[in-house]
């Protein structure tokens, strides 16, 4: 386990990849992944000017060969195989997916994974990697309201204690974000499931950026 100091977001070119770029800047160097690296280095310089950190574009590829970990903010579908051309580049290194699968069926939204969870099917792709699963309560909105306070829990989901406390650094970084051990990685199952009651929850009783805070 080594210091994490390089964070590269792959597919962090939409709200949450945003959103975790800008609030984790202030403690790691950042850089953004896209599969166009201009469209990654535009949206870099949006987020550097947001925040007044240096944060960095480059391709999915060269954001994973150059950090020390990397978080997946990916949709579901697009997640496999762009996770299997980067085994190599991210092998040895802490992964961590905030990935949902999930469907809008008649003005709802539902879990939806092919088998278990999408961290668990993440791990299966990336054998030499530290997987774990977090960040999928966290509005991407309210990450990106600079300066306003994340009284939240997030849930983490890890093998290994050690893993655990390695995303809890990240997480923690982020002030007042709580990071709690929910658990093996087959617990991402249960931790996936809370974003669509959210944004359920959201939609019924007309409330916008609903997370978790547990006391």
């Amino acid at each position: 386990m080594s210091e994490i100091r390089r964070i590269g977001i792959v597919g962090g070119t939409g709200p949450l990849g945003r959103g975790l770029a800008a609030r984790l800047s202030y403690n790691y160097e950042v850089l953004i992944g896209s599969r166009e690296e201009t469209r990654a280095e535009g949206v870099a310089e949006e987020v550097s000017r947001l925040t007044g950190r240096k944060v960095r574009g480059a391709t999915n590829l060269e954001a994973a060969r150059a950090c020390d970990s990397a978080i997946l903010a990916l949709p579901d579908l697009a997640a496999g195989g762009l996770t299997q051309e980067m085994e190599k580049e991210l092998g040895g290194k802490l992964v961590i997916s905030p990935i949902v699968p999930m469907k809008l069926k008649d003005g709802r939204f539902a879990y939806s994974p092919s088998d278990g969870s999408a961290a668990e099917s993440i791990a299966s792709l990336l054998p030499g990697s530290r997987v774990a699963a977090a960040f999928h309560t966290v509005p991407a909105p309210k990450l990106l309201a600079i300066g306003e306070k994340l009284e939240y829990t997030v849930p983490v989901a890890a093998e290994r204690r050690e893993t655990f406390q390695e995303v809890a650094a990240v997480v923690a970084s982020i002030e007042e974000l709580k990071p709690l051990y929910a658990g093996p990685l087959s617990s991402a199952r249960t931790i996936e499931a809370l974003t669509p009651l959210l944004l359920n929850l959201g939609r019924l009783n007309g409330k916008k950026n609903l997370s978790i805070k547990i006391v």
